[in-house]
């Protein structure tokens, strides 16, 4: 039971967050590169962890709830690049 109740507590204090890559009209980017690179990204410089079961526009970094504003500040900094102008880092909930 106490196990149970550990485990419990652990989980509530991670948020499951990406930094998606979207365009003007708030769509992912079709490929799922920048969604990637992006929470990869945002998510080493918050001390996060990527959940290795997703991929593409459906990757997901753990971050406690401690670091959601390192994790936010991170995504907001990024930029697209030249191959992706129209591009801009979201910060949302997985």
């Amino acid at each position: 039971m106490k196990v149970q109740i550990v485990i419990v507590a652990l989980a509530t204090l991670l948020m499951p967050i990406q930094c998606a890559g979207t365009g003007p009209d708030n769509r992912y980017e079709r490929s799922g590169f920048l969604t990637a690179d992006f929470t990869q990204k945002a998510c080493a410089a918050s001390g996060g962890s990527i959940d290795p079961t997703r991929n593409g526009n459906q990757k997901c970094c753990n971050v406690p709830d401690s670091r959601q504003g390192d994790f936010n500040n991170s995504c907001k900094a990024q930029k697209a690049g030249n191959n992706f102008p129209n591009f801009h880092p979201t910060a949302q909930a997985c």
